[in-house]
């Protein structure tokens, strides 16, 4: 199921996330459906003000998926709790081992 979340670009994969902001808890909650898909529901700390909540994404998501931030980037949604995901330099295999531990 994880596996139909994760595709794979030239550079690395694509995935797309549903934003909770302003949680109690920062934790993967799992996968959702959404209007354009499959999502995984992701809930962190921060408001969505001044773009915490979009540099908190990518600093949670570095330390699950054990990537720098640097190769993490937010292809679309930059204002929307909807968003797409790319990280560079990695491979589906591994991403879905990672994200199977922390759901």
């Amino acid at each position: 199921m994880i596996c139909d979340i994760f595709r794979t670009t030239k550079s690395g994969i694509e995935f797309s996330v549903h934003l909770v902001p302003g949680a109690k808890e920062e934790k993967m909650i799992g996968v959702v459906n959404t209007m354009h898909g499959k999502a995984v529901k992701i809930a962190i700390h921060e408001r969505p003000t001044e773009n915490r909540a979009n540099v908190a994404l990518i600093r949670f998501l570095s330390e699950i998926f054990a990537v720098p931030k640097s190769q993490i980037s937010i292809k679309r949604g930059h204002k929307s709790r909807e968003k797409r995901i790319e990280i560079i330099n990695v491979l589906v295999a591994d991403i879905t081992k990672l994200a199977k531990l922390h759901m």
